[in-house]
């Protein structure tokens, strides 16, 4: 008897807590939500994360693949490609674990992740790798025969065209999206009413055989009248909302398009500026302030014109070491400046893929902007810190003069202010800013910090 007794205590409590778990996964997705609902992004990312993990060892897989796609788009929010890469092959063999136990193909569940991985690769520039995985996602709505699947493929394709400017494939796509809504709504509607009658022959039927009385008839008339009545409104409803959204769609290329080409006239425009300057300034004296501040000048517009141009081509990189790396940069600032000042580096020897030339290019400006707004006898210092396991900084500190509140809003905009050219021509940080974006990181400074001013560049590998 005891022995039953103990038998039967197991099963409550094992039951309790897979009921526990369950709960724990759910509440998980639900803070995830409402930390995304509140734009906090790292909490939600961690939360979607943590409900992933749990519905994936409760085997509920649709819903571990959709917390896992959202924990993908928010880290590739922040430029961390890899992690977003390795997120979503770990949702790929989630969904083979699946399949494996169902003992069949699960497209409907592969989808999601194929189109998240498209839409990053989209993102990057990489439109050979997009297009294979449209391809993937195609095959996938096929398998899974079904016409949510399907509609939500003819919108992506549609996106995809529309965004690598194939507006003819976007147009005929957006086409084929109309006349499928309209298949599936009158096949809807044709089955809805197939039912109807059906009951309404049954109803008739037993009516006969019963022997009811007229009036039951006539209010079962009406109610189907009613029924009617009520879906011929809600398919009216769902075509004007349809050619609603055709409108705006339509609206919203056109915008685009009249921004591409106001972008695209806006550089050719600077480009054309600069290259008639150069035969000017060549009949000019170097040896001018006026003349060299404004051969800079252009120099410096080209450059801004064509980084704008290259953003999505990532610099080759190569290993070295950290510390030797600052210590080079700063010897260089100690040669080129003979003012009282301390500089100090603080970095590990530790080896790290960078461009060097082009982090060098960011820091020797950082330090030479310290150099001049930093008094004598004031100090300099150049950080190295880790962030994460492919996320580290670049830190320069001074203690001078700092920067002005009004300032800063506009630190890193080109031609955000008239200035005499002799005195700089202020493109040398949104130029950094720029570079930084094209190693994969940010260049931002750090408001909190107010005994100066402290620069932060942010790299992730």
């Amino acid at each position: 008897m005891k022995k039953y007794f103990l038998i039967g205590l197991v099963a409550v409590f094992c039951l309790c807590g897979h009921s526990h778990a369950q709960d724990r996964a759910a509440d998980l997705m639900k803070q995830a939500q409402e930390s995304l609902d509140s734009q906090s992004y790292i909490k939600a990312r961690y939360l979607f994360l943590q409900a992933y993990n749990a519905f994936a060892s409760e085997g509920k897989y649709e819903q571990a693949v959709a917390c896992n796609v959202k924990a993908c788009a928010l880290y590739y929010r922040e430029n961390y490609y890899k992690e977003a890469f390795e997120l979503l092959g770990r949702a790929d063999q989630t969904v083979t674990d699946g399949e494996k136990k169902a003992g069949k193909q699960l497209p409907a569940l592969r989808y999601p992740i194929i189109k998240e991985r498209m839409r990053m690769y989209l993102n990057i520039g990489k439109t050979g790798n997009a297009k294979t995985q449209l391809d993937l996602l195609e095959e996938s709505a096929k398998k899974a025969a079904s016409d949510s699947l399907g509609t939500d493929l003819l919108y992506t394709k549609a996106a995809y065209f529309y965004t690598l400017r194939q507006n003819d494939k976007g147009d005929a796509t957006i086409r084929q999206l109309i006349s499928e809504s309209s298949r599936i709504q009158a096949a809807e509607a044709q089955s809805k009413y197939d039912s109807l009658k059906q009951q309404y022959d049954t109803s008739l039927q037993t009516i006969e055989e019963k022997d009811s009385s007229i009036s039951a008839k006539q209010y079962l008339i009406v109610g189907l009248c009613i029924l009617s009545v009520i879906l011929a409104a809600a398919l009216v409803v769902a075509v004007v909302i349809l050619l609603r959204f055709i409108l705006l769609t339509r609206k919203q290329k056109k915008a685009i398009n009249i921004a591409n080409e106001h972008n695209a006239l806006k550089t050719q425009f600077i480009q054309n500026i600069s290259a008639q300057m150069e035969p000017t300034l060549a009949t000019l004296d170097d040896r001018q302030p006026g003349v060299q501040a404004l051969r800079t000048f252009a120099q410096h517009i080209q450059e801004l014109s064509d980084l704008e141009q290259s953003l999505s081509e990532p610099y080759e990189t190569e290993e070295k070491n950290v510390n030797t790396f600052c210590e080079g940069v700063m010897d260089k600032i100690q040669q080129a400046h003979k003012k009282d000042l301390t500089l100090t580096v603080n970095a590990p020897k530790l080896g790290i893929k960078i461009c060097p030339e082009q982090l060098e290019r960011i820091l020797l400006h950082l330090l030479e902007n310290a150099v001049v707004h930093t008094p004598e006898g004031g100090k300099i210092t150049l950080d190295f810190k880790k962030r994460g396991a492919h996320t580290h900084q670049f830190i320069v500190t001074d203690t001078g003069c700092g920067i002005p509140e009004e300032q800063r809003g506009n630190l890193f905009k080109p031609f955000s202010e008239i200035k005499d050219l002799t005195q700089g021509d202020g493109l040398g940080l949104p130029i950094c800013a720029l570079i930084a974006i094209r190693m994969n990181g940010n260049l931002t400074l750090d408001e909190s910090y107010t005994k100066g001013a402290r620069f932060v560049l942010e790299l992730h590998a």
